[in-house]
Protein backbone atom coordinates (compact mmCIF):
# COMPACT_ATOMS: atom_id res chain seq x y z
CA UNK A 1 0.00 0.00 0.00
CA UNK A 2 1.38 3.42 -0.96
CA UNK A 3 0.63 6.72 0.71
CA UNK A 4 -0.20 9.67 -1.51
CA UNK A 5 1.90 12.71 -0.59
CA UNK A 6 0.89 16.15 -1.71
CA UNK A 7 3.46 18.40 -3.28
CA UNK A 8 5.24 20.30 -0.52
CA UNK A 9 4.93 24.06 -0.44
CA UNK A 10 8.37 25.62 -0.47
CA UNK A 11 10.27 28.67 0.66
CA UNK A 12 13.46 29.03 -1.39
CA UNK A 13 16.13 31.39 -0.08
CA UNK A 14 19.75 32.21 -0.72
CA UNK A 15 22.18 32.30 2.18
CA UNK A 16 25.44 34.24 2.03
CA UNK A 17 28.44 34.78 4.27
CA UNK A 18 31.74 36.58 3.74
CA UNK A 19 34.97 36.41 5.71
CA UNK A 20 38.11 38.47 5.25
CA UNK A 21 41.46 36.81 5.87
CA UNK A 22 45.02 38.07 5.66
CA UNK A 23 47.02 36.30 2.96
CA UNK A 24 50.02 34.28 4.14
CA UNK A 25 51.15 32.78 0.81
CA UNK A 26 52.28 34.61 -2.34
CA UNK A 27 52.44 33.05 -5.79
CA UNK A 28 54.97 34.94 -7.91
CA UNK A 29 54.59 34.48 -11.66
CA UNK A 30 58.06 35.24 -12.96
CA UNK A 31 59.80 34.33 -16.18
CA UNK A 32 62.76 34.61 -18.51
CA UNK A 33 62.59 35.95 -22.06
CA UNK A 34 65.55 35.51 -24.41
CA UNK A 35 65.94 36.14 -28.12
CA UNK A 36 68.49 35.21 -30.75
CA UNK A 37 68.72 34.78 -34.50
CA UNK A 38 69.38 31.12 -33.78
CA UNK A 39 66.58 29.25 -32.00
CA UNK A 40 68.96 26.81 -30.32
CA UNK A 41 71.10 29.62 -28.92
CA UNK A 42 68.02 31.43 -27.64
CA UNK A 43 66.96 28.25 -25.84
CA UNK A 44 70.44 27.70 -24.42
CA UNK A 45 70.66 31.22 -23.04
CA UNK A 46 67.22 30.81 -21.51
CA UNK A 47 68.24 27.49 -19.94
CA UNK A 48 71.36 29.01 -18.37
CA UNK A 49 69.49 31.95 -16.93
CA UNK A 50 66.66 29.73 -15.66
CA UNK A 51 69.09 27.42 -13.86
CA UNK A 52 70.86 30.44 -12.35
CA UNK A 53 67.55 31.82 -11.08
CA UNK A 54 66.42 28.48 -9.64
CA UNK A 55 69.73 27.97 -7.84
CA UNK A 56 69.53 31.44 -6.32
CA UNK A 57 65.93 30.92 -5.20
CA UNK A 58 66.78 27.61 -3.53
CA UNK A 59 69.69 29.28 -1.74
CA UNK A 60 67.26 32.01 -0.60
CA UNK A 61 65.08 29.37 1.06
CA UNK A 62 62.53 28.38 -1.60
CA UNK A 63 61.91 24.62 -1.83
CA UNK A 64 62.44 23.04 -5.25
CA UNK A 65 58.85 21.77 -5.19
CA UNK A 66 57.68 25.39 -4.86
CA UNK A 67 59.29 26.38 -8.19
CA UNK A 68 57.05 25.18 -11.01
CA UNK A 69 57.15 25.75 -14.76
CA UNK A 70 53.80 27.08 -15.97
CA UNK A 71 54.67 27.58 -19.65
CA UNK A 72 57.57 27.26 -22.10
CA UNK A 73 57.26 28.68 -25.61
CA UNK A 74 59.53 29.25 -28.59
CA UNK A 75 58.22 31.50 -31.34
CA UNK A 76 59.69 33.43 -34.30
CA UNK A 77 59.66 37.18 -34.88
CA UNK A 78 59.25 38.36 -38.45
CA UNK A 79 60.40 41.42 -40.39
CA UNK A 80 59.03 42.63 -43.71
CA UNK A 81 61.15 42.29 -46.85
CA UNK A 82 60.35 42.84 -50.52
CA UNK A 83 60.30 39.09 -51.05
CA UNK A 84 58.04 38.54 -48.06
CA UNK A 85 58.16 38.25 -44.27
CA UNK A 86 61.36 36.68 -42.99
CA UNK A 87 62.22 35.36 -39.54
CA UNK A 88 64.50 37.87 -37.79
CA UNK A 89 64.82 36.33 -34.33
CA UNK A 90 63.47 33.56 -32.15
CA UNK A 91 62.08 34.35 -28.71
CA UNK A 92 62.03 31.85 -25.89
CA UNK A 93 59.70 32.50 -22.95
CA UNK A 94 59.89 30.34 -19.82
CA UNK A 95 57.40 31.18 -17.07
CA UNK A 96 57.57 29.92 -13.48
CA UNK A 97 55.21 30.07 -10.53
CA UNK A 98 57.15 30.48 -7.29
CA UNK A 99 55.29 29.76 -4.07
CA UNK A 100 56.51 31.94 -1.19
CA UNK A 101 55.21 30.48 2.06
CA UNK A 102 56.71 33.23 4.22
CA UNK A 103 54.87 36.17 2.71
CA UNK A 104 57.08 38.69 4.50
CA UNK A 105 59.92 37.53 2.22
CA UNK A 106 57.96 37.91 -1.03
CA UNK A 107 59.75 41.14 -1.96
CA UNK A 108 63.16 39.63 -1.25
CA UNK A 109 62.39 36.54 -3.36
CA UNK A 110 61.11 38.75 -6.15
CA UNK A 111 64.39 40.68 -6.14
CA UNK A 112 66.50 37.50 -6.00
CA UNK A 113 64.77 36.20 -9.11
CA UNK A 114 65.35 39.40 -11.07
CA UNK A 115 68.94 39.69 -9.93
CA UNK A 116 69.60 36.19 -11.23
CA UNK A 117 68.13 36.01 -14.72
CA UNK A 118 64.41 36.75 -14.55
CA UNK A 119 63.12 39.63 -16.69
CA UNK A 120 59.33 39.06 -16.86
CA UNK A 121 56.73 39.51 -14.14
CA UNK A 122 53.03 38.77 -14.36
CA UNK A 123 50.23 38.94 -11.79
CA UNK A 124 51.06 38.07 -8.19
CA UNK A 125 48.41 35.92 -6.52
CA UNK A 126 47.78 35.80 -2.78
CA UNK A 127 46.29 32.87 -0.86
CA UNK A 128 45.68 31.70 2.67
CA UNK A 129 47.15 28.37 3.72
CA UNK A 130 44.02 27.22 5.57
CA UNK A 131 41.61 28.29 2.85
CA UNK A 132 39.52 25.09 2.87
CA UNK A 133 38.98 25.18 6.63
CA UNK A 134 37.97 28.85 6.48
CA UNK A 135 35.62 28.20 3.56
CA UNK A 136 33.84 25.39 5.42
CA UNK A 137 33.28 27.74 8.34
CA UNK A 138 31.92 30.44 6.05
CA UNK A 139 29.69 27.85 4.38
CA UNK A 140 28.13 26.92 7.73
CA UNK A 141 27.25 30.55 8.39
CA UNK A 142 25.76 30.83 4.90
CA UNK A 143 23.38 27.96 5.68
CA UNK A 144 22.44 29.63 8.97
CA UNK A 145 21.77 32.85 7.07
CA UNK A 146 19.42 30.98 4.74
CA UNK A 147 17.53 29.47 7.69
CA UNK A 148 17.13 32.87 9.33
CA UNK A 149 15.75 34.33 6.09
CA UNK A 150 13.30 31.46 5.66
CA UNK A 151 12.18 31.80 9.28
CA UNK A 152 11.55 35.52 8.78
CA UNK A 153 9.50 34.84 5.65
CA UNK A 154 7.43 32.11 7.31
CA UNK A 155 6.56 34.43 10.20
CA UNK A 156 5.41 37.15 7.84
CA UNK A 157 3.14 34.84 5.84
CA UNK A 158 2.02 32.97 8.94
CA UNK A 159 3.04 29.39 8.15
CA UNK A 160 4.94 26.79 10.24
CA UNK A 161 8.43 26.26 8.79
CA UNK A 162 9.99 22.81 8.72
CA UNK A 163 13.53 23.50 10.04
CA UNK A 164 14.96 20.53 8.15
CA UNK A 165 15.78 21.70 4.60
CA UNK A 166 14.38 19.83 1.64
CA UNK A 167 17.41 20.75 -0.44
CA UNK A 168 20.71 22.59 0.09
CA UNK A 169 22.73 23.61 -2.97
CA UNK A 170 26.18 25.13 -2.74
CA UNK A 171 26.74 27.97 -5.23
CA UNK A 172 30.40 28.13 -6.20
CA UNK A 173 31.89 31.51 -7.00
CA UNK A 174 35.38 32.66 -7.86
CA UNK A 175 37.45 33.82 -4.88
CA UNK A 176 39.20 37.16 -5.34
CA UNK A 177 42.75 36.99 -4.10
CA UNK A 178 43.54 40.66 -4.33
CA UNK A 179 46.08 42.71 -6.21
CA UNK A 180 49.55 43.73 -5.26
CA UNK A 181 51.74 46.78 -5.60
CA UNK A 182 55.43 46.61 -6.35
CA UNK A 183 58.24 48.72 -7.71
CA UNK A 184 60.98 47.84 -10.18
CA UNK A 185 63.23 50.70 -9.15
CA UNK A 186 66.72 49.95 -7.92
CA UNK A 187 66.82 50.20 -4.16
CA UNK A 188 68.81 48.98 -1.18
CA UNK A 189 65.59 47.73 0.36
CA UNK A 190 63.50 44.81 -0.95
CA UNK A 191 60.75 45.45 -3.48
CA UNK A 192 57.61 46.31 -1.45
CA UNK A 193 54.87 43.75 -2.02
CA UNK A 194 51.73 44.46 0.00
CA UNK A 195 48.88 41.91 -0.14
CA UNK A 196 45.29 42.90 0.48
CA UNK A 197 42.83 40.97 2.56
CA UNK A 198 41.26 38.01 0.81
CA UNK A 199 37.49 37.71 0.74
CA UNK A 200 36.23 34.17 1.22
CA UNK A 201 32.61 33.97 0.11
CA UNK A 202 30.06 31.16 0.49
CA UNK A 203 26.63 31.11 -1.12
CA UNK A 204 23.92 28.47 -0.81
CA UNK A 205 20.39 28.05 -2.11
CA UNK A 206 18.16 26.28 0.38
CA UNK A 207 14.63 24.96 -0.01
CA UNK A 208 12.43 24.69 3.08
CA UNK A 209 8.95 23.25 3.26
CA UNK A 210 5.89 24.37 5.21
Amino acid sequence: MFLMIKHARKIIVRGTNVMKARADIALLNIGILTSNENATQAQEENRIRANQMITALVEAGIARNDIETTSYTVFPRYTDHPEGALISTYEVRHMFQITVRDIEKAGIIYDVAFQNGANISEAIVFKVSNEEALYRRVLQFAVQDAYQKATAISKVIGVPLNPIPLKVEEIKETIFYGATTFSLQESATPTPIEPRNIEIVANVQVEFTY
